[in-house]
């Protein structure tokens, strides 16, 4: 003759609890794990916009060095004003226009 174990419903309470307690624990744990890998592509990515506008600063305040110099404003005027020297000659190609 089996005997029939009496199950103690306090025990049995106190395992599930457990339970739920580590089955939360390990999907707190693994939530966490995909929040740190999706912030760390977001810092990558605030990385690299970061130092393309420091080189875009860093050109911006070089060129903002350049224009107060002579060789500058000479280039300028050249360039996209079309002056010249008042002793210069200038020589027009007939085959660009």
């Amino acid at each position: 003759m089996k005997k029939k174990k009496k199950v103690d419903l306090k025990v049995l309470l106190k395992r599930g609890l457990l339970c739920v307690l580590v089955l939360y624990m390990g999907y707190l744990l693994i939530a966490q794990q995909f929040d740190l890998a999706r912030l760390g592509k977001e810092n990558d990515v605030l990385d690299s916009k970061i130092a393309e506008a420091q080189k875009a600063h860093d050109e911006l305040t070089q060129e903002k060095e350049d224009a107060e110099t002579p060789e500058y404003i000479e280039r300028v005027a050249r360039e996209k004003l079309g002056y010249m020297k008042p002793e210069e000659k200038v020589f027009i190609d007939s085959k660009k226009q």
